[in-house]
């Protein structure tokens, strides 16, 4: 009679501890589930009409993202201008790839050491049509070097592990990726700085006009680049193409508007394409301004020795002459 008390008595015991088993382990998985999000945020890129941001680089000034057709509309103050379209698509795409590796913290004590407050952090708003779909700050950048402790050395690239949080909640999270490097950016980076685009082999011509009549003109006749009766330099021509195929810049002028025309011009023409003019205008501070008919409401300035001797090059260089 003992003996099957006791077999009565191990068996509700059993059952017990059995139960108390499984609520712990439910217990613990919610617990788990609440603390980790597996999505931080969930956009469609394509329905993103309004992005404002308000980087840390800029001191928090606030700029505006507008989607007009197909492309991107910068505007910081009243200033409104083409986006950098690579930019804003490589924004859009951070976002939808965002998912956190871990909960860092709880502590809104926490946030300015990891870069998530007000005054560090950069904060991101995402718009569909009215409707707010993203609200996140991106704090602090950490860099972890590859497996050889040599970034990039044999393959063994490094990491970025950027840390974030949901604006209106105190929950730190570390993910992978490089989100403060692409969105905590001065407003000259966000713009489109396209200077010069072009299929070096369709180009025929290149006509530079110059201050006192010096200027020339460069054929192609044939394979051979000829100037008047004689032929350009041949590794110089290449050099200089080459140099020119593309070029961009970020030391934006705004407001400009000449008033005479440019002291120096290059016209650029070739097969199955638009002529590209370049005007350079100096100032009084012997400085250059720049316009390209590739990105025509847009000015850039360059010393003498930097985008405008690029460009602007003297016949006896392409001679191989020296000298100017």
């Amino acid at each position: 009679m003992a003996k099957r008390f006791n077999n009565k008595l191990l068996i509700i015991i059993l059952v017990v501890l059995t139960g108390i088993f499984f609520i712990t382990r439910m217990i613990n998985q919610k617990r788990s589930s609440g603390t980790l999000k597996t999505d931080l945020v969930q956009i469609d890129s394509s329905l993103i009409n309004t992005i404002l941001l308000y980087p840390a680089a800029e001191n928090g000034a606030e700029i505006i993202f507008n989607r007009n057709g197909n492309k991107w509309i910068a505007i910081k103050g009243d200033l409104s201008v083409e986006a950098n379209m690579n930019g804003v698509q490589n924004m859009l795409s951070e976002l939808v790839l965002l998912s956190p590796e871990r909960l860092v913290t709880r502590d809104r004590g926490q946030w300015s050491d990891y870069g998530v407050d007000d005054s560090l952090g950069t904060r991101v708003i995402m718009k569909q049509g009215k409707k707010t779909v993203v609200d996140l700050m991106v704090g602090r950048f950490d860099y972890q070097p590859g497996p050889s402790g040599y970034g990039g050395y044999r393959g063994n690239y490094g990491s970025g592990l950027t840390y974030v949080r949901l604006s209106d909640e105190p929950e730190v999270y570390v993910v992978n990726g490089f989100l403060a490097m692409s969105f905590n950016q001065t407003f000259n980076n966000w713009r489109n700085q396209t200077f010069l685009n072009t299929n070096t082999s369709s180009l025929t011509s290149l006509k530079f006009e110059y201050p006192a009549d010096s200027g020339f003109l460069i054929l192609k006749v044939d394979t051979l680049w000829m100037i008047d009766d004689m032929q350009a330099d041949s590794v110089f021509m290449v050099q200089y193409l080459n140099g020119i195929r593309r070029k961009s810049n970020n030391s934006f002028i705004d407001h400009f508007s000449p008033v005479i025309g440019p002291d120096y011009q290059l016209t650029i023409e070739g097969i199955n394409m638009e002529p590209v003019v370049i005007k350079a205008y100096l100032t009084e501070e012997n400085e250059f301004i720049l316009n390209s008919s590739q990105n025509p409401e847009v000015y850039f300035s360059s010393p003498p020795t930097g985008l405008f001797e690029s460009i602007f090059k003297s016949k006896s260089e392409f001679l191989n002459q020296g000298g100017l």
